[in-house]
């Protein structure tokens, strides 16, 4: 493995064209034109590229994206990095679900500092996820026939420790606990978008034990697999006929299946939708499951999963503007409170 650019100064021609050749011998980048950068969880630069006859005849594209961490905050969050190019490396060349094509995909071993090439969606006319854009029920139920794919790839498989812990860094690093805060909940509790969530959940201990009964669940469970682990409207892409595709791999974790399901499911649909159709979504992608060669759950204990994962998303509820718009934080909330009173979740969890 070649080393990685220790700063975007350093992502030249010809460490680019090292990084090219591992998968297209003698591709040489004659000339790096670098255009958007996105500086968020991680960092992400779209350069357009000028190639040698190799690179041409390997049909490599005119741009693409480098994606790594040159943020402050970027050393406590080396693990997403390298479990993104893990995703990219092993995962993405499998064909299980829609992503971005892969150019080049590697971790530092020295530093845990990971990086990749990867697809530039907009030459596929791509149109990318928007929860104030519901998605339509066809699309959700190709979404979740991916997962359902992904999922049985290492369903229960030793691989999965390869992910580390149960839950990922959604469950270890305490950020969602350190956001959760007695305040931040009863100013949420305040505002109109927790009109449906039912009054229990009003109380800060009740929030914050459901969450941490639901890692307790996840950590038991004896459905686990490889799991996206942030499948909201914001992480996907969709063609211009429809299909969906999944970006943004940096979660990718081990974790009971009805993590992916429910909070791709409740945060994507229209609340209306996601009431009248979830149940035969779930029993589609358990049919789907089963066609992978899975034991599937036995539906009384995979609809109870799905009804407790609706508990992670009462997240929204306090996620801060630096985070995301409030205009998408409240949509969600919205979505999820209303999903934790249909489904009944507080008896799913902590009754």
């Amino acid at each position: 493995m070649i080393d990685l650019p220790q700063s975007i100064e350093h992502i030249d021609p010809e460490w680019l064209s090292q990084a090219l050749s591992l998968r297209f011998p003698g591709t040489q980048v004659l000339k790096v034109t670098f255009g958007t950068s996105v500086r968020a969880t991680g960092t992400k630069v779209r350069m357009l590229l000028e190639y040698n006859d190799a690179g041409h005849a390997h049909r490599l594209p005119a741009t693409m994206w480098f994606k790594g961490g040159y943020e402050d905050h970027s050393d406590n969050v080396r693990t997403s990095h390298a479990r993104e190019s893990m995703f990219y490396d092993e995962i993405e060349p499998l064909g299980l679900v829609n992503a971005p094509k892969t150019y080049f995909a590697g971790v530092d071993e020295k530093t845990g500092f990971g990086a990749q090439l990867i697809e530039d969606l907009l030459q596929r006319n791509a149109r990318f996820g928007d929860a104030r854009k519901p998605v339509s029920v066809d699309s959700a139920r190709q979404a979740i026939e991916q997962m359902a794919r992904l999922h049985a790839h290492w369903w229960n498989s030793p691989e999965l420790e390869r992910l580390g812990p149960v839950g990922g860094s959604l469950a270890t690093d305490g950020i969602v606990l350190r956001i959760l805060t007695e305040d931040a909940w009863s100013t949420a509790m305040a505002s109109d978008t927790a009109r449906d969530l039912p009054e229990a959940f009003h109380a800060h201990d009740v929030a914050v034990a459901a969450m941490t009964r639901l890692w307790e669940l996840d950590r038991a469970s004896a459905n686990l697999c490889m799991v996206h682990g942030d499948p909201h409207p914001g992480n996907l892409f969709y063609e211009q006929d429809g299909t969906p595709g999944f970006l943004d791999w940096q979660r990718l974790m081990q974790c009971d299946w009805a993590h992916d399901v429910n909070y791709f499911m409740v945060s994507s649909l229209s609340v209306e939708d996601c009431a009248e159709h979830e149940e035969a979504l779930v029993r589609h992608y358990l049919k789907t499951l089963a066609e992978q060669g899975v034991a599937a759950p036995a539906w009384d204990e995979a609809w109870l999963s799905y009804r407790q994962h609706a508990a992670y998303g009462l997240v929204w509820n306090i996620v801060p503007p630096v985070m995301q718009p409030k205009e998408i934080v409240d949509v969600e909330a919205m979505r999820f409170n209303a999903a934790v009173a249909r489904l009944d979740t507080y008896e799913a969890v902590l009754g």
